[in-house]
């Protein structure tokens, strides 16, 4: 039974992204709202500052015509103003001082800076407000403004990654659910056709007479059934004790050339003589500090999938080549291919390919998981890759090289 990669439940996504959609719109309303807020606190401290100027040019009027109130006489007018230019005694440098020092933020200038600025009462100069006062509570206004988006962002940050982990978190506990479910279902059926198979041949043999050439053909596919059995076992415990980090490392001294022609032939033959179309290109004189049966297990698991992900006439190439430093064994084939984005997932353990391709070929997505360990145990890397579905694929181990 085939993997297939998992997706949350689209109710599950709709309700991330419409989460993430209102976080994001509640933000901007409130940056909105922060924005707003502040310009109308800005305008009331400016309005204010107006009153002030007005009440600067007040003072000023006053001082300029001496505006005094004496109290009333008996029966006559409750008061009556008196009042007469003092220019001469009162020089406009000195009321400058007096206006801005007690309005900071009022400057006396020469001319207009803006259009509502006041003309003093004697046309000598006018009243505005200050431009460096006017700016610096913009630039604290806009700080402010900063301020707070960052804040707000980052709440909404926080929020949204922590969304981010809990989705792919959830979205990594089902896929994986997937494949263990794959997994038993692969295993099963990888029990199940030999172990039926055996006893149809069983059934057979006592209780029919059979010739000897019948028996021997019988043997030979009970062996076949029973090497079946016994590599899947291999495989379980192998993937199980990798998984502890237990597995078993006996490295020796292994010239490769030798050593791949006799394991690739080997499998050639197993698989049935000249169908895996294999062309061997091998640098001689090569060798690595390897356990020869642990690495059998990577080049074989990677010949049975050239096998079984390709249809005749298979083509299947092993180079093998190095450098000063290390050592390349690239396996490839012209098969089924593999999509880029299976790529990364292709070495993970229960994982299998599970494109229309390929749904009919038996296995349990330990092979690859197993090879990975292998290498990573002889301090290697093995790597995949594939220009696409029907496009083949290549398999690169590289490892240490030994000096000889």
């Amino acid at each position: 039974m085939p993997a297939r990669h998992l997706k949350p439940p689209p109710l599950e996504r709709l309700i991330f992204w419409s989460v993430a959609i209102l976080l994001l719109s509640q933000m901007a309303w409130w940056i909105g709202l922060q924005v707003r807020a502040s310009k109308r606190f800005q305008e009331a401290k400016i309005d204010r500052m107006k009153a002030g100027r007005a009440e600067a040019w007040q003072m000023d009027t006053m001082d300029v015509l001496q505006i005094k109130l004496r109290p009333s006489e008996v029966g006559g007018p409750p008061g009556v103003v008196v009042g007469r230019f003092n220019l001469p005694e009162t020089p406009l440098f000195s009321r400058k001082q007096t206006i801005e020092r007690r309005f900071p933020y009022v400057a006396v200038v020469p001319a207009p800076v803006e259009p509502d600025d006041l003309l003093l009462v004697d046309n000598s100069a006018y009243l505005t407000l200050r431009q460096d006062v006017l700016e610096a509570m913009e630039k604290e206004r806009t700080l402010i403004l900063w301020r707070t988006a960052g804040q707000g962002g980052l709440m909404v940050a926080v929020v949204l990654l922590g969304m981010v982990y809990i989705y792919r978190k959830l979205n990594t506990e089902l896929d994986l659910k997937l494949q263990q479910r794959n997994f038993i279902a692969s295993v099963t059926h990888e029990l199940k056709t030999p172990i039926a198979s055996l006893r149809v041949w069983i059934e057979t043999i006592f209780t029919r007479q059979l010739d000897e050439e019948r028996k021997e053909r019988i043997q030979k596919l009970m062996d076949g059934d029973l090497q079946r059995l016994t590599e899947l076992v291999g495989n379980l415990l192998e993937a199980a004790r990798a998984e502890a980090g237990q597995l078993e490392y006996n490295p020796v001294p292994l010239e490769l050339a030798p050593w791949i022609r006799s394991v690739s032939e080997g499998m050639d033959h197993r698989l049935g003589q000249g169908l895996l179309g294999l062309r061997l290109e091998l640098a001689e004189g090569v060798w690595a500090n390897a356990d020869p049966r642990r690495l059998a297990t990577v080049l074989e698991n990677l010949l049975s999938n050239a096998f079984k992900y390709a249809s005749e006439p298979r083509s299947t190439v092993i180079t093998l080549d190095g450098n000063k430093d290390e050592v390349f064994i690239v396996v490839s084939d012209r098969g089924n291919g593999i999509h880029p984005r299976e790529i990364p997932r292709l070495f993970q353990r229960f994982y299998r390919v599970g494109d229309e391709m390929t749904r009919a070929v038996p296995g349990t997505g330990l092979g690859l998981f197993l090879c990975k360990e292998i290498i990573q145990r002889h301090h290697g890397e093995i790597r995949a890759s594939s220009l696409g579905s029907g496009l083949g694929t290549t398999f690169t181990v590289r490892l240490p090289r030994l000096a000889m």
